[in-house]
């Protein structure tokens, strides 16, 4: 059962990861107009940022099937940290940032905050 939920855990990770990250990198209308708003008020360059993020999110998705297929801790350990560390990041983005928090993003984050902290128990009882 664990293993199943472990698999479930990381298929649904790199999916909704991916999900985020190509029109991030496509540059599509929607995120641009979001990273925009973010512009004004982190003072970072849009385009930089908004590529910056999605291609974090892949570099993410590829540590996490890395990781389910080698089973290698550290590996896992580095995806884990950093999918938390960006959902965290996100959660701040989306309650200080953007003029209004858009609740699906919010529970998505949190959501993969859950699970990562799930993930990087058992990779640190040895999975």
């Amino acid at each position: 059962m664990k293993k199943r939920v472990n698999q479930s855990i990381n298929i649904i990770s790199i999916l909704v990861l991916i999900y985020f990250a190509v029109p991030k990198i496509l540059g599509l209308s929607q995120s641009v107009t979001g990273f925009e708003q973010f512009e004004s008020v982190l003072h970072i360059d849009a385009t930089f940022f908004r590529l910056f993020t999605g291609f974090s999110e892949l570099i993410i998705a590829a540590l996490i099937l890395t990781h389910a297929f080698t089973k290698n801790r550290m590996v896992g350990l580095a995806a884990f940290l950093f999918l938390l560390a960006t959902m965290v990041s996100a959660l701040g983005i989306e309650f200080f940032v953007r003029p209004e928090p858009v609740m699906l993003l919010v529970v998505i984050a949190i959501i993969l905050m859950l699970t990562s902290s799930y993930k990087l128990k058992n990779i640190l009882n040895h999975e």
